[in-house]
């Protein structure tokens, strides 16, 4: 992702709020002003947030290093709701099955997340631990991905 240039990021409390962000996003998509102010299409965007979401869900295919497992949950997951995540942060080769594809048009990003948000919605849980977190409960993996999403979202711009 790019750095803070053009970034706009724009806080979320629950997942009905992330939800209503995302019905701007279609209005403004239907309307022809959506944009992205980063490296990434908002189809790309939408993917990557889902990837995170039904990674939760479903489990991860990659771990941590154990080192960076203990920091992770000792000094980052304390912070969870707390303290926001900032542009910039690349992943490692590793968790490459988080990225998005190439070319991912916004509908097919925008149908991810909205399945992945449905399943959430008719009541399945994120409990699958995190690969740099550890063991995660379901409203900690909700301030994350209200967190993740804020700052992803922030590069999505609309009129």
């Amino acid at each position: 992702m790019a750095g803070k240039a053009g970034w706009n990021p724009r806080d979320y409390a629950t997942l009905e709020e992330l939800s209503a962000e995302l019905d701007r996003f279609e209005a403004a998509h239907a309307a022809g002003t959506l944009r992205t102010t980063g490296n990434w299409s908002a189809g790309q965007i939408l993917e990557h947030c889902s990837k995170l979401m039904r990674s939760s869900i479903d489990g991860f295919e990659a771990q941590a290093p154990w080192p960076l497992k203990v920091f992770g949950s000792m000094v980052f997951k304390p912070m969870l709701g707390r303290s926001h995540m900032k542009p910039g942060i690349k992943l490692p080769a590793k968790a490459a099955s988080l990225l998005p594809g190439e070319e991912v048009p916004f509908d097919q990003g925008m149908s991810a997340i909205r399945s992945q948000l449905g399943r959430l919605e008719a009541g399945e849980k994120m409990t699958q631990p995190s690969p740099v977190l550890g063991k995660m409960t379901h409203e900690k993996w909700v301030l994350l991905h209200l967190d993740h999403c804020r700052l992803h979202f922030g590069f999505i711009q609309y009129d």
